[in-house]
């Protein structure tokens, strides 16, 4: 038994390393990535890309309805290799009529509201690529529930590596715009994920068996995960189309999503761990105080490392026309570092199916995303933002605590698990 257990954890800690060590190289990646594009493109060109992706994603996310978290639920708890398979299969296809429903939507938008010109451009040229960010959700949700850990490493990896090679042969002898940027960038990300979303391995018999599964375990917990997520994943992307929205160009939303870009880091160490331990966590009463303390002393000591090298690291990496990025990124570094601590309480209830609790904290930072993105991005613009983003974190935090706490007292007072 002793044997089996330390081999488990042997495992856990080579999944734990293996994903942090290419979640850093991804980023480190993804920041010279950032690098190559601002110097290439003005700050109203690189917001035009930015807008444009805010709107792929934000309309994913609004189209998912639940079934991948699901069917990731589901894919965690089945020994049944074949009727995993089959799910995959079921769960890609809703992929494709996402993908669909994205690119009316995506039109939609573009004849009606794009604030510019120039940005409705690059909006009907995403058509071609809207795909990219249902592609990334597939693997992050079917991987974490398979406890494929290796596909979720290559996502974060591959397509910014592969977009840094061609993309600073490509601009170094054509001029760059938003458009190519645009197309190279999110059409080399959706070759990857496709590539890795069919190694996953698929099957599109049993079809209907797997579809009643999705949809019963979607009644009881995706669904109530959904409502939150549309309230809290979804409209923390609204900040990258309202200021846009209010503003005459895009040049605010190239700030706050390099801005973001930056500070994101701080968001994942939780989470990584918090993934990686998905499938342990189903059979936990509770997080292991261990992992606990690890994960606030890691993010705090991120979190300061940031502050003190942020400004120089700005200043020297990029143009001048960038340079407020800097104060933005350390203020959106508390609000990364607190919802990333909150991220990983989500994991667990979520290994638990307590779809109410992750809904009802969604929704409440969910409110104050919407409310601040509109408000206060009407009044204060890219400041509002900010503010918005910080207070939104401290909401889902507070309300992962707050809910992890009465699961494991009501778990505690029952014997049992949920």
């Amino acid at each position: 038994m002793r044997v089996g257990i330390n081999t488990a954890v042997k495992k856990t800690l080579l999944q734990i390393t293996q994903l942090l060590f290419s979640t850093a190289a991804g980023l480190g990646v993804s920041f010279v990535v950032s690098i190559l594009n601002t110097h290439v493109l003005t700050p109203e060109e690189y917001g035009d890309v930015r807008y444009t992706v805010n709107l792929m994603t934000f309309f994913s996310t609004l189209l998912f309805l639940g079934f991948f978290v699901s069917g990731s639920r589901l894919l965690a708890i089945s020994r049944d290799d074949q009727q995993k398979r089959s799910l995959r299969g079921c769960m890609l296809l809703i992929l494709g009529g996402v993908t669909l429903a994205n690119m009316l939507l995506l039109t939609l938008w573009g004849w009606f509201f794009a604030p510019n010109a120039a940005t409705q451009k690059v909006i009907f040229y995403s058509l071609t690529v809207c795909a990219a960010p249902g592609l990334l959700y597939y693997i992050n949700t079917v991987c974490q529930g398979d406890n494929q850990i290796g596909r979720i490493s290559l996502a974060r990896l591959l397509p910014a590596l592969l977009y840094l090679g061609c993309g600073a042969l490509i601009y170094k002898y054509y001029t760059a715009g938003s458009v190519m940027m645009l197309l190279l960038q999110n059409g080399i990300a959706c070759a990857v994920l496709l590539l890795l979303v069919l190694s996953t391995g698929v099957r599109f018999g049993g079809m209907k068996k797997s579809f009643r599964m999705l949809s019963e375990e979607n009644r009881r917990y995706g669904w109530m995960v959904y409502c939150g997520s549309v309230s809290n994943v979804s409209l923390a992307y609204l900040a990258g189309v309202t200021l846009g929205f209010f503003t005459r160009d895009n040049s605010n939303v190239a700030f706050y999503t390099l801005s973001l870009t930056l500070a994101m880091p701080l968001s994942m160490l939780p989470g990584i761990i918090g993934t990686v331990m998905f499938k342990r966590f189903a059979a936990e009463n509770s997080i292991p105080r261990k992992v606990i303390v690890a994960s606030v002393s890691l993010t705090l000591a991120a979190w300061v490392f940031f502050v003190l090298l942020i400004t120089p690291v700005v200043t020297f990496f990029y143009p001048p026309a960038y340079g407020a990025v800097a104060v933005w990124a350390s203020l959106l570094s508390l609000g990364m570092a607190i919802h990333g601590l909150g991220d990983m309480f989500n994991r667990f209830l979520g290994a638990h199916a307590q779809g109410r609790a992750l809904r009802n904290g969604a929704i409440l930072s969910g409110v104050v995303l919407l409310a601040g993105n509109i408000l206060l991005v009407w009044l204060w613009g890219l400041r509002g933002a900010v503010i918005t983003r910080i207070l939104g974190s401290l909401a889902s935090c507070g309300s992962m605590v707050y809910y992890y706490i009465k699961y494991v007292k009501s778990n505690k007072k029952t014997g049992s698990l949920e």
